[in-house]
């Protein structure tokens, strides 16, 4: 397959109807309710202005992050200190020096030694496709498309805003 026609499928956080996207797509409108959908892989270093990140892609919260916020991505890695709830597709993972202050729902959630969870986890199922909107090598490849956060290419580091320029809503 060439790189013009490679796609991934991924779930929308706003109405959870799957979609066929470029596999190289930072951000799509839903086909089922019209919203954007942010497609990209988040690192967060610093602190971040709204009231949640959204992401169909991973988000890295680094061990200097303090966040106020309202996660939902496909896998989510926490280091720093979040305050608020963590929904994930895929998994969570509360590193050794992370602290998540809020309820965390996820099919997968790892805590490591010196980790700390403040709030109720919940053990969620895996996503799967609506009934007859994909078939089983398309499964595959989704998974193909989402490698392990720890390898791969770097996603774009999520940089404190500068207080010059307003927030986008």
């Amino acid at each position: 397959m060439s790189a013009a026609q490679e796609t991934r499928i991924v779930r929308c956080w706003h109405c959870r109807g799957m979609m066929r996207v470029a596999a190289r797509a930072l951000s799509v409108f839903c086909p089922h309710c019209q919203k954007r959908a942010n497609l990209e892989d988040l690192i967060v270093t610093g602190s971040h202005p709204g009231k949640a990140l959204m992401t169909c892609g991973d988000i890295r919260i680094e061990h200097s992050a303090r966040l106020h916020v309202d996660v939902y991505a496909h896998r989510v890695i926490v280091l720093g200190k979040l305050w608020g709830p963590v929904i994930a597709d895929d998994f969570v993972i509360v590193g050794s020096t992370g602290h998540v202050i809020g309820d965390i729902k996820a099919p997968r959630i790892v805590v490591q030694e010196g980790g700390r969870i403040d709030g109720r986890c919940e053990m969620t199922r895996i996503a799967a496709p609506a009934e007859g909107a994909e078939s089983k090598s398309d499964e595959v490849a989704d998974e193909q498309c989402h490698p392990s956060p720890f390898t791969g290419p770097r996603p774009r580091p999520l940089a404190p805003p500068r207080q010059s320029t307003p927030a986008a809503g």
